[in-house]
């Protein structure tokens, strides 16, 4: 019944008996007689048949709802079987958020890849707020991002990194790169470069100045040019008068020296919140304290300050 189940799942996700069929890789005859089958297992109609897109009956949502928690608890017990059995050390799912963590997780993965050669490794990039109910799914093994709003997920283990300084940061020659101090609405006249910020973040900055604007659902600031990968902001803000945003220490690097400028702001909200999380609910992947401590480790490397260029005004 589960392979029925998991060909209904896909009906329902593609709307389509030749797409779930292509999807699943299997015929579409052969996908056709599994529903047939698990119609008269729950003897009821589960999808209406058109031309067009099929759709879950009232009694076919009923069947989904519960095939999928079937589905995913069955997949939970094949990886912690496999975990009790030594399999499961070969593969762990990493969720990585955009922006700082990109920059030290490499380091991080090397060094556990470096203790462990046979272990399989899938650095998946999720967009800002969503490592959460990533982990929750049992999409991912791990996380580490921006924690945001955490209070929605009691299960959730949380183990926070240290706050980084974070600063605003231009081209040399900008016409605010020479200023002594700057208030933050001397920034706000500049468009801002980077991906999309934790509310955290974005309330402190002008709603709808050239800078950005609050998300529709006041959960994130959107920059006035939404990207999250560093090289591509810094060519970006090198070109042109747009103003970055980054934690200190990633800006001030030897390889930014003489081309970005970090702007003589602070304020106690402009810092990193980074967290590495997981399941407490969960049977822990065997890896999961070395890639902690790799993570420790490679974070404060990137991080430190001490051996950075000097905040400039030029």
């Amino acid at each position: 019944m589960i392979r029925r189940f998991e060909m209904a799942i896909a009906i329902d996700t593609h709307r389509s008996f030749q797409r779930a069929a292509r999807a699943l890789g299997v015929s579409q005859p052969a996908l056709t007689r599994a529903l047939q089958t698990l119609e008269g297992e729950f003897g009821a109609q589960l999808f209406e048949r058109s031309k067009g897109e099929c759709e879950p009956t009232a009694f076919g949502h009923v069947v989904l709802a519960h095939a999928r928690r079937v589905v995913a608890e069955v997949a939970e017990a094949r990886r912690e079987i496999g975990l009790l059995q030594g399999l499961g050390a070969g593969e762990l799912k990493i969720g990585v958020g955009p922006a700082a963590p990109q920059q030290w997780i490499g380091g991080a993965i090397g060094d556990l890849s470096a203790a462990n050669p046979n272990l399989r490794v899938h650095n998946v990039e999720l967009p800002v707020g969503e490592h959460p109910g990533a982990l929750m799914a049992g999409k991912i093994d791990i996380a580490v991002g921006e924690a945001g709003d955490l209070a929605a997920y009691p299960d959730l283990v949380v183990a926070r990194l240290p706050q980084r300084p974070g600063a605003f940061f231009c081209r040399k020659g900008h016409p605010l790169s020479g200023r002594a101090q700057l208030e933050l609405n001397d920034i706000a006249a500049f468009p801002l470069a980077g991906g999309k910020l934790m509310r955290r973040l974005g309330i402190h900055l002008p709603d709808g100045s050239p800078m950005g604007a609050m998300s529709a659902d006041g959960q994130f600031f959107e920059p006035a040019i939404t990207c999250p990968i560093f090289t591509t902001i810094r060519e970006i803000v090198r070109r042109s008068d747009v103003i970055g945003i980054r934690a200190r220490a990633l800006v001030n690097t030897p390889e930014n020296r003489g081309e970005l400028v970090v702007l003589p702001f602070a304020a106690p909200w402009l810092h990193t919140e980074y967290v590495i999380m997981w399941r407490r609910d969960r049977m822990p992947h065997p890896a999961l304290k070395a890639f902690c401590d790799a993570v420790r480790r490679n974070e404060a490397l990137a991080m430190d300050d001490t051996r950075a260029i000097q905040v400039v005004a030029a």
